[in-house]
């Protein structure tokens, strides 16, 4: 009897013990788990956003990325006026400097933005191309140039980032200055720092209301053909009523010589600055117009070529003078609208010390959307 006591007895504590063991195995895990995530939540993170998305990073990104290069100091980030996401590190000593930049873009997908960049500057370079990748998990398109020496290095991606059931493009730049050693191998690594540790979040479109008595101002201009007919071209006074622009960037718009409608898009902050202008243009074809411009013209660089911005087609010459700090962009795009059966000519300028261009599919969408052209007969 008391044989049989003693064995319950043993029995109970024996598995009092393995209770007691399995309990202390969990919450040392447990504990593991709530740190990083109490960690996680701490963190200071940066944002930026525009009209349908809120991206963010974090503030200090040295838990998950560190320069290699000896001598370099502590990383440093910013948001900056014009909405871009900016880290940077540098050697005081040797004027070494590793720095990203992230920025949301207007753009349609990452291969739109791609594609315009390779229609300006990497039609004839295949080195400068921006080409197909997969870039942690996402659709992307990349490339890594020299800017003007090794020294000088950019990686650069346009990444396809899904947010609900919208597709954000996101800008990641990496660029490196100074670079003695000739070693780009701190380049990926960072870029992969900062997608991993990136939040997108999709932001709900307030409804603004209805100002009734509030009428729209538009610009107007038209231009004559032999006195047989003309063609009038309405924008938009206020074109942020059609384009959201980037944070810090100014848009003004005017008429100049009661021809042609031009808008700047100015950041002085940023020291950024593109120039729009539109045109009203003949009843041709963009075709016939590039065959008429291209007429004896023998350098290859001066010719008007096939050029698209989304379902819009048409032609483009790219003007890039060495004593001009603009690029110059010169589109007629075939317009088939009201009654109206033409082409529209489309000039756009920009800085040229402006690395990133995707914005400019965008502004000339909103153009090509919301023109209004009307032909009318000379009395």
């Amino acid at each position: 009897m008391n044989g049989n006591k003693l064995l319950t007895s043993f029995l109970v504590l024996g598995m009092g013990l393995s209770l007691v063991a399995c309990s202390n195995d969990k919450p040392e895990s447990k504990k593991e788990e709530a740190k990083v995530a109490e960690k996680k939540k701490e963190e200071k993170r940066m944002d930026t956003q525009d009209r349908t998305a809120k991206l963010s990073v974090p503030e200090d990104l040295s838990p998950y990325f560190t320069s290699s290069r000896e001598g370099v100091g502590k990383m440093e980030s910013m948001v900056k006026d014009n909405g871009s996401i900016v880290y940077k590190c540098l050697n005081e000593e040797n004027k070494y400097e590793l720095n990203a930049e992230i920025k949301l873009l207007s753009s349609s997908s990452a291969e739109k933005s791609a594609d315009l960049q390779n229609s300006m500057y990497g039609e004839n370079d295949e080195d400068k191309k921006y080409k197909p990748c997969t870039f942690e998990g996402f659709d992307a398109y990349s490339h890594t140039i020299n800017l003007g020496t090794v020294e000088n290095t950019r990686l650069h991606y346009y990444v396809d980032y899904p947010v609900e059931d919208i597709n954000k493009v996101v800008s990641i730049e990496i660029n490196q200055k100074n670079d003695k050693e000739k070693d780009t191998s701190d380049l990926e690594p960072f870029a992969k720092a900062i997608i991993k540790n990136m939040k997108l979040e999709k932001v709900k479109e307030e409804k603004k209301e209805e100002k009734k008595e509030e009428k729209t101002t538009d610009f107007v201009v038209s231009k004559n053909y032999n006195k047989k007919y003309e063609i009038i071209i309405t924008m938009p006074q206020d074109f942020t009523t059609i384009y959201t622009p980037a944070n810090g960037v100014e848009v003004t718009g005017e008429i100049v010589n009661d021809s042609f409608i031009r808008y700047s898009f100015e950041n002085k902050e940023a020291d950024t600055k593109k120039i729009a202008a539109i045109e009203a243009s003949a009843d041709a074809t963009a075709d016939e117009v590039a065959e008429t411009f291209n007429k004896g013209e023998e350098d290859e660089s001066k010719l008007y070529k096939p050029y698209q911005v989304g379902n819009y087609t048409g032609v483009n010459k790219i003007s890039d003078y060495s004593y001009d700090d603009y690029v110059t962009y010169n589109m007629y795009f075939n317009l088939d609208r009201d009654g109206f059966k033409g082409t529209i000519k489309v000039v756009v300028e920009k800085l040229k010390a402006e690395a990133d261009d995707s914005d400019t599919e965008a502004i000339i969408t909103a153009i090509l959307d919301n023109v209004k052209v009307e032909k009318k007969k000379c009395e």
